[in-house]
């Protein structure tokens, strides 16, 4: 049982424009920027779940980021339903583009293990067993997506799209921005911008409808609470603690 927090993370003006035409925000993340998340199944505390920008390092013969995504369940849920997921994505310094993505599932009974090249040069994708796939020069897996989101200008009643690739298709994810709202989470107390993106993942935890995301109002632009609908139930991911970052001070970031 998993919740994609990259669909996240997802990952935005009025009318309908595409996100990357637009001049972004500074890039309000870097090294050392870490976000936990605790998961509530209903009325039940399921576990946690982890962002980690772990450092900036060279893939693909560029400089990029390396964010970890880990979601694990704990001890009383994991009586009935054991997750054990990570993912790990890297992404260019100087565009947010990924290079990089691999995730390994362990969902109860289900497992999977993914890992992909991103090459924006020759517009491809490959996958560790050699199937090679056609993307557009600015594509994003489902992790640095979510980053890319952080540096646009979220603004009340806007619509965007960022594609995504996932599971060896293809996404245009719409960006729904719906207004403010202020909410308070075990980090604390938030204004927040309220967006919905359109996108379907996989697994448990993938939603059927309505993914909608709180992010912070404030220099972060971080996710701070995220709520979405599965086949059994509800699932929310609610911000638990936030240490930022050193963001690059050389022009990196798109």
């Amino acid at each position: 049982m998993s919740i994609r927090l990259c669909v996240l993370l997802l990952p935005l003006v009025a009318p309908l424009v595409a996100a990357a035409a637009d001049p972004p925000m500074a890039v309000p993340f870097g090294p050392g920027e870490e976000l936990v998340y605790t998961i509530d199944y209903g009325p039940v505390n399921a576990g946690e779940a982890a962002l980690r920008l772990v450092e900036v390092l060279e893939s693909g013969g560029i400089d990029c980021y390396r964010v970890d995504n880990t979601i694990r369940s704990n001890r009383v849920f994991s009586a009935l339903y054991r997750v054990r997921d990570k993912a790990v994505s890297h992404f260019s310094t100087a565009d947010l583009t990924s290079r990089y993505f691999a995730k390994r599932l362990r969902e109860g009974d289900f497992s999977r293990n993914v890992q992909m090249r991103f090459d924006p040069a020759v517009g491809k994708v490959v996958y560790k067993d050699g199937r090679e796939y056609e993307i557009p020069p600015d594509m994003r897996d489902v992790l640095s997506a979510t980053y890319y989101l952080r540096t646009v200008d979220l603004q009340p009643d806007s619509l965007a799209h960022i594609a995504v690739h996932s599971s060896r298709k293809n996404y245009d994810v719409e960006i729904i921005t719906h207004g403010r709202e202020t909410v308070e989470v075990p980090a604390g107390v938030f204004d927040c911008i309220v967006v919905e993106p359109i996108f379907m993942g996989e697994g448990l935890f993938q939603y059927e409808g309505k993914l909608t995301f709180w992010v912070s109002d404030d220099e972060y632009r971080i996710p701070v609470l995220i709520k979405t609908k599965v086949k059994v139930g509800a699932i929310e991911a609610s911000l638990k603690s936030f240490a930022p970052g050193t963001p690059l001070t050389d022009g990196g970031g798109p």
